[in-house]
């Protein structure tokens, strides 16, 4: 993250909100639909979420309700609206990382002594102080750094929220509805595949036999958009560290760890014998979260300068009398008060500490060890996740859970707490913290909408927090009505794949077992050796750990941006192409999202239309890839029309 470390000239904007103009952002229509929709997706994506591991982000389908409700209305005061209730209805999936990713391991684990409000304190707890420090770092990654950082999927929300010119709106829809029915059929019927992958053909699959690699791609129109967003830089460096894992780390161990035995799905085998995903995730992904960890690291120093003018803020503001903390800023430069913030974040790290005494803890030593816990990875892993956003739009939440869950079991083990009573004590912690971590850094891409649109960051910030109250309840009793209605262990139980892959962790580590201390240590290292080449450690370690399928549309991507940005020999037009992808590419965004989301509504509803048999063909990749460089070739030309 050196690189970026450095200051550099900010981008201008014009927005369609002036900043030297006063706006009626918040109303009682606002208010009501922004609530109703953060409740409703938070109901139906956590049910995906639970159903097939996949959650869908709220900003398209709640901006395309909305824009049609101010029509239907007749809303005179249509864009400020919609900006807030897509912002207001965000919490609806920011929360639930903390909810669907960590309690169900409750259940799966048979610790059925937990109740109700028990699980939502630390979600509503860990949600709040996302939205602090989010709020606390708006200023640096918003506007400080804003020609550092790409912001895909908030600019992509921005683009979306702004096509309200004709030609625009026209290019928009256009594009919005190839992508709407291309993943519509990739997720519904099954025309073509998805992950296109060499392992589909014979010689694919022989290379992969015989030395361990193999080439993969998730042809999802949503990430293709996201990838134009990104970059080239950045996805390369993201796409190098996807490539590290895979086709270094990934043939190296099994070249090494061949006769070691590993367990796959219960079973003992020999690792060399054992499937690549499972190898990538049990051992290789190991090294990613320990570079992902140093990236944190590295962020927080490089950040101490900031974090100093943030913590003097805060006193200027308790001292100083100014109890909004805005005088003399423009209306889209007003945060809530540094001193509020400041007292709200201890706040929220305290009640919680004193939820977990009452609840979890046999002795003082151990609530105090889990305040310092807490407190020390909110800060730094926030840093993680708010980066990986501003990055790629992707954020590693599960990893970095994973790696709190690893420190904090051997921590807690020492100071006492063992079997189920250290268990239930791990979880809680691990909840509060992946709220912390996946408000902070989704609510930072809607920070960041609303610095494009001239909307005020204030307001936004104050609703959020009442959103993520509601969000927070709503989605513990999903966690609830899903369990007594399906169950999360059994035959046609939910997969909870993510929850399952928590439970899996923490039991043996709170029975005696070790972590992999050795790769998590090779990952400091790999991330430190990248900051020292000024390389950004935490792009190449979101490679390292994410899946290749997830990076490789991204670079396609930040390669079609490239090339649309060099396309002409008149910088002038070629930042006008280049502007006419990212509609284009925004339009990707929030159409796949939306097909997906349909999609995963018929498939939780029993209507199967999916080609199984005929998806795993050669053929099906040969379409794939003839229907993806389409869609490829879709964005290039028609950005280039751009005169």
């Amino acid at each position: 993250m050196s690189d970026v470390s450095e200051k550099k000239e900010k981008s201008v904007y014009d927005p369609p909100m002036s900043p030297h103009q006063s706006y009626a952002e918040i109303n009682s229509y606002v208010v009501g639909w922004g609530l109703f929709f953060a409740a409703l997706f938070s109901l139906a994506v956590g049910y995906l979420c639970l159903k097939i591991g996949q959650t869908v982000d709220a900003f398209a389908p709640v901006s395309v309700l909305a824009m049609g409700m101010a029509i239907m209305f007749k809303r005179k005061n249509a864009f400020p609206e919609t900006v807030h209730i897509q912002a207001i209805a965000s919490a609806g999936t920011n929360i639930l990382g903390g909810t669907m990713f960590i309690l169900p391991a409750l259940f799966i684990l048979n610790l059925h002594g937990v109740s109700f409000v028990q699980m939502i304190i630390p979600i509503i707890l860990g949600g709040i102080l996302g939205v602090f420090l989010a709020t606390t770092f708006r200023r640096y990654f918003c506007e400080e750094m804003d020609a550092a950082y790409p912001f895909p999927a908030g600019r992509a929300a921005a683009e979306v929220l702004q096509c309200n010119e004709g030609s625009k709106a026209r290019i928009m829809i256009g594009s919005g509805l190839l992508a709407m029915g291309y993943d519509f059929v990739l997720n519904t019927l099954g025309w073509w595949r998805e992950v296109l992958s060499t392992q589909t053909f014979t010689w694919g699959q022989s290379i992969a036999d015989k030395y361990k690699l193999m080439l993969s791609l998730d042809s999802d129109a949503a990430l293709l958009g996201i990838g134009y967003f990104t970059g080239i830089r950045y996805a390369a460096i993201i796409a190098a560290g996807s490539f590290f894992s895979w086709f270094v780390c990934l043939p190296v161990i099994y070249y090494l760890g061949g006769d070691h035995l590993m367990t796959v799905d219960g079973q003992a085998m020999l690792l060399s014998q054992a499937p690549m995903r499972e190898v990538f995730n049990q051992y290789v992904r190991h090294i990613g979260i320990g570079m992902l960890a140093m990236a944190g690291i590295i962020g927080l120093i490089s950040m101490s300068g900031v974090v100093a003018r943030v913590i003097k803020r805060a006193f200027v503001d308790i001292f100083s009398g100014n109890a909004t903390g805005s005088t003399g800023l423009l209306r889209t430069q007003r945060d809530l008060p540094m001193s509020q913030i400041a007292i709200g974040t201890l706040l929220m790290t305290i009640l919680f500490a004193i939820f977990f005494h009452i609840t979890c803890a046999d002795t003082l030593v151990q609530t105090i060890l889990a305040f310092i816990i807490i407190l020390i990875f909110a800060f730094m892993l926030s840093v993680v996740g708010i980066s990986s956003i501003a990055f790629t739009g992707n954020e590693p939440v599960s990893g970095m859970t994973i790696f709190m869950i690893i420190v904090s079991a051997v921590i807690m083990s020492a100071a006492g707490m063992r079997g189920e009573s250290g268990i239930i004590a791990i979880l809680m912690m691990a909840a509060f913290l992946c709220s912390t971590l996946a408000v902070a850094g989704n609510f930072m891409s809607e920070l960041k909408v609303a610095y494009i649109t001239g909307a005020t960051p204030k307001k936004m910030q104050q609703w959020q927090l009442v959103s993520i109250i509601l969000a927070g309840v709503v989605s513990v009793g999903v966690i609830f009505l899903l369990n007594n209605a399906y169950g999360f262990t059994g035959e046609h139980a939910l997969a909870a794949p993510q929850a399952n892959a928590m439970a899996a962790i923490v039991k043996p580590m709170m029975d005696g077992g070790m972590a992999p201390w050795p790769l998590y240590m090779a990952g400091a290292f790999l991330a430190f050796l990248m900051w020292m080449i000024k390389v950004p450690p935490l792009a190449f370690a979101l490679g390292a750990y994410l899946p290749m399928e997830i990076n490789t549309p991204v670079l396609i991507g930040g390669i079609i941006s490239y090339l649309v940005s060099h396309s002409s020999k008149s910088d002038i037009i070629n930042e006008l192409r280049l502007h006419e992808g990212n509609t284009i590419a925004s339009g990707f965004v929030a159409g796949g999202a939306i097909g997906s989301l349909i999609s995963a509504v018929l498939h939780i509803a029993g209507i199967h239309w999916f080609m199984e048999n005929w998806v795993t063909t050669p053929g099906a990749t040969y379409l794939g890839i003839l229907t993806y460089i389409g869609m490829g070739c879709f964005i290039y030309f028609m950005s280039k029309r751009a005169k």
